[in-house]
């Protein structure tokens, strides 16, 4: 069994958290570590994520859409929906911004401020 596998099954699941203000990083890292899960950075930039995710595979991953300088996530939820690894946003950005972009359209968008118990909830939906 693949550690991606095993770690959808048991209480190890990894979530790759994408968000660069430093505040709201810390809170979803501290409620998502305080629901038993695993936490990948955070990590604030596309360029951080992108090599974060040559180094491990995580069984989710919760984006801003919006990145220091003007950046959009993405190419990091690019890279993921190649590798099959299922997203939420957890963004500012409205639902015609989503659309727009392809590879965010249709994405579960949790908004900003984030619900962390309707996000911990979607986190456990999505990697059953």
């Amino acid at each position: 069994m693949s550690d991606n596998v095993s770690a959808r099954a048991g209480g190890d699941t990894k979530v790759l958290v994408v968000e660069d203000e430093f505040f709201i990083a810390d809170e979803l890292r501290r409620n998502l570590t305080i629901a038993g899960l695993l936490v990948l950075g955070p990590v604030s930039s596309n360029e951080d994520a992108l090599d974060l995710l040559e180094q491990e595979l995580p069984d989710i991953a919760v984006l801003d859409v919006h990145l220091g300088g003007g950046a959009r996530v993405s190419p990091v939820a690019a890279k993921l929906r190649q590798l099959n690894v299922p997203f939420v946003l957890a963004t500012a950005s409205s639902a015609h911004e989503l659309a727009s972009d392809p590879v965010l359209a249709g994405a579960v968008d949790l908004g900003k401020p984030t619900d962390m118990g309707r996000l911990i909830e979607t986190v456990r939906k999505l990697v059953k």
